[in-house]
């Protein structure tokens, strides 16, 4: 409470630390401060005790030289009596001792005492300086008559006696005022001891829980800042930073803000991402399962429920000639918007050859195809439908203007136009392929390995059905005679003559070289005999118009009520056809029996290599 009266909760880190450099910086002063303290009490004990012992010794000096200077004024009384002691000696030993004796009384004065001892030694001086004179008188008398320094004696005596007294006081209040002093200094030290211990205390106490408050701010943040942080990576990624500020544990605060909303949008966008490639996915494997365009036009249709439920969509798709397109798919339940584009190149999408939306189809530049709906303004989206650079169709979706379509449902319609035009070219590529390898190069009729599906596909039915084999007359004859270009005119004359009088659900196809066989759907024998008789007038007909050399053909007969497995009825059929043959040939002929089965290939052969005769095994008849 006391820490967030002088430092907001809010304060900056970098405001927190510089308290708490501060305060530690403030501590250590104080300690400093105090130790100072505590060094200059001592100091100045110290000094005191030095002082007054300095002023013992002084006093001692000046004790030792008021007995030197007794003694040398007593020596200047005995010149005579002691050998080689003149005069002149003893006054000069009394002269020196008299100086000492007042420069240690001079010293000991100059010392800064307390007042009592200053104004003691000051009296002792003045003493002092009387009994150094009386000294003197002394000391000139016994130079001039003895008799007269011995009359002066007894005075100079009482000076000696009093200042020895004095010194005596002085070297014992010296002495004790240096035993205080010492006292004093040892309790002022252990004084400072206590208080500095006391300050110690107080200040590591004070610092400390400034210290620990601010920290304790600092661990919260951090804590809380962790604790989002956590969060975060275990993908709540809606947790936030409750408590900001500006300092830099707010700015990492709003750091981690940053860096879970974008990864939050990284992982929405990846989720996106993914959820496109799932549906890019899922229509790649339902196209791949179509054969037809029908099929890829009902899985279009799909595709549009799944990218929109209410957008009206449709998938116009042009003919091979791409002159017009007609409508190949729509929603399912929206339905389609309807648009009136004629051919590809009408729509601006195609044209420009990318994805174009119209927010609004009364728009000054919105698509001429949207203006005017009964439903009122309306928003678009147009995807042109292309295969390898070629406009096939185009994709529409539309709706109301305050509901248009997302983004990623744009980008879908988008991967939707793209995958329908692959699979629409690559299927009408594949059939193209389909129907060249069914199909005979020259007569445009289906070949033997398509003949022989469909009649595969017809023994496997319950349907009754006729077999027709047929051979041209003569046929390396007529090339022989007016070239392989008259050959193939034949051969291109018959198959139109066939395509004329066959039904729908018929077939006609070349069997090989001038060979033909038929399959005629829900007929006997004897309506396919009817077929084949039409099918020689029509053939004869066109021979009068001069196309062609004239040219007969013979046709065998059977039908699915003579044999049940396809190669059976081929031979039953082949069989007639000799017979036709053997029977003077432009004539059709209905097999009857099994019998002479293999005697056919062989009459056949004989024809094929230009032979006037062959002989038949059994009835012996010539072709």
């Amino acid at each position: 409470m006391a820490l967030s009266f002088f430092l907001p909760h809010r304060a900056g880190l970098r405001t927190k630390l510089l308290w708490l450099n501060g305060i530690v910086v403030a501590a250590l002063v104080l300690l400093a401060v105090q130790a100072w303290q505590a060094s200059s009490l001592q100091d100045r004990a110290q000094a005191r005790q030095v002082e007054l012992a300095e002023a013992l010794r002084h006093s001692q000096s000046a004790d030792m030289a008021h007995d030197a200077l007794r003694s040398a004024v007593l020596a200047t009384l005995l010149v005579g009596q002691i050998p080689d002691l003149t005069h002149a000696e003893a006054q000069q030993q009394a002269h020196g001792s008299a100086r000492a004796f007042d420069e240690a009384l001079l010293a000991l004065s100059n010392l800064p005492l307390p007042a009592e001892l200053a104004e003691r030694v000051a009296r002792n001086r003045q003493t002092g300086r009387a009994y150094g004179e009386a000294a003197m008188v002394v000391v000139h008398a016994a130079a001039q008559q003895r008799a007269a320094a011995l009359t002066v004696l007894p005075r100079f005596e009482e000076h000696f006696q009093a200042l020895a007294k004095e010194l005596e006081v002085q070297a014992e209040a010296l002495s004790a005022a240096l035993k205080t002093a010492r006292a004093q200094a040892g309790e002022e030290a252990a004084a400072a001891r206590r208080t500095l211990l006391w300050v110690c205390a107080l200040t590591i106490v004070v610092a400390s829980a400034f210290v620990a408050a601010i920290t304790t701010t600092i661990r919260r943040r951090l804590r809380d800042l962790g604790t989002v942080a956590q969060a975060i990576a275990q993908g709540e990624l809606t947790q936030r930073v409750t408590e900001c500020g500006d300092d830099e544990l707010g700015q990492l605060g709003q750091a981690i803000d940053r860096m879970a909303t974008s990864l939050a949008d990284m992982i929405a966008a990846m989720r996106l991402d993914a959820r496109r490639a799932d549906f890019g996915k899922q229509l790649s494997e339902a196209l791949d399962m179509t054969d037809h365009e029908r099929q890829v036009s009902a899985v279009a249709a799909r595709a549009m429920s799944a990218i929109s439920p209410a957008h009206a969509m449709e998938l116009l798709v042009s003919d091979s000639s791409r002159a017009q397109m007609e409508r190949a798919a729509e929603h399912p339940q929206a339905g389609a918007p309807g648009c009136g584009v004629g051919s590809p190149y009408d729509c601006v999408a195609v044209r420009r050859g990318t994805v174009i939306t119209f927010d609004n189809s009364e728009s000054l530049n919105a698509c001429n195809q949207l203006r005017g709906r009964p439903c009122g303004p309306v928003s678009a989206v147009c995807v042109p439908v292309t295969f390898m650079g070629r406009a096939i169709g185009v994709l529409h979706a539309a709706g109301p203007v305050q509901q248009t379509l997302a983004a990623d449902q744009v980008q879908q319609l988008g991967t939707l136009g793209v995958q329908i035009g692959m699979r629409i070219g690559t299927v009408r590529a594949f059939e193209k392929t389909q129907i060249q390898a069914a199909t005979d190069g020259l007569t445009g009729l289906p070949n033997r390995r398509t003949l022989e599906q469909r009649l595969r596909t017809a023994c496997q039915g319950s349907e009754p059905f006729a077999v027709v084999m047929c051979d041209l007359d003569r046929f390396k004859m007529l090339n022989d005679t007016h070239g392989h270009g008259a050959g193939d005119a034949a051969l291109r004359i018959f198959a139109e003559a066939a395509r004329h009088a066959l039904r729908e659900v018929d077939m006609i196809g070349r069997w090989g070289g001038e060979e033909f066989a038929f399959v005629v759907a829900n007929a006997d024998a004897k309506a396919a005999a009817a077929l084949v008789e039409r099918m020689r007038q029509r053939l004869a007909a066109l021979l009068r118009m001069g196309k062609s050399p004239q040219f007969t053909a013979s046709f065998g007969i059977a039908d699915s009520t003579m044999a049940g497995r396809p190669e059976q009825l081929v031979q039953l059929a082949d069989v007639a056809l000799y017979q036709a043959k053997s029977a003077g040939r432009d004539r059709a002929c209905i097999a009857h029996t099994t019998e002479g089965l293999d005697a056919a290939p062989l009459v056949r052969r004989a024809e094929a290599q230009g032979s006037g005769i062959a002989q038949d095994a059994e009835l012996g008849e010539p072709v």
